[in-house]
Order: C-alpha cells, then sequence, then structure tokens
C-alpha cells in the first residue's frame, strides 16, 4: 500500500473530490456501456460511490507521498530539537 502511495502525486481535499467525481461518471458510463444489460445501474452506482467514498477519505493527502511538502515538518522537527537543548 505504501508503494502505491508513493506513485500517487499529494491532493488536498479539493484535489480529490474534483478526481473523485470524475471517476464516478467515468466507472457509471463504463457500466452503462457494458454491464447495464447483465447487472442493473443503481448497481454501478452504489459501487462507485462507495469507491469514491473511500478514495475521498484514505486517498493521498498533503505530506503522504513520503515529502516534506511545504517544509512544515521540517520546522516542527527543528523546533523539538530546540525544546530537547532547554
Amino acid at each position: 500500500m505504501t508503494e502505491i502511495r508513493k506513485m500517487l502525486p499529494q491532493m488536498k481535499i479539493t484535489d480529490r473530490i474534483t478526481w473523485g467525481v470524475l471517476c464516478w461518471i467515468f466507472f457509471n458510463l463504463l457500466w452503462l456501456r457494458f454491464l447495464e444489460n447483465y447487472v442493473p445501474q443503481w448497481v454501478g452506482a452504489a459501487i462507485a460511490t462507495a469507491l469514491v467514498a473511500a478514495f475521498i477519505a484514505f486517498g493521498p493527502g498533503p505530506g503522504a507521498a513520503g515529502d516534506e511538502g511545504d517544509g512544515d515538518g521540517a520546522e516542527e522537527t527543528a523546533h523539538e530539537e530546540d525544546r530537547e537543548g532547554e
């Protein structure tokens, strides 16, 4: 799982919502094209909604890729070291 998170770009919550909506639409269009004759559309919508909710909740957030991000982690480490020296 950590390998996948390292491959994905860092995303803010708004980015994950945008990509989630786009993926939801794409998933449902594929479902309509290939599976609707065998399984009803509401099943595809339910699956797509669950997948998008999981992506939004557990998707790659800022700093999830193992990077320092905007430097907040380095600043916190420096402050902790200063506190230890006192």
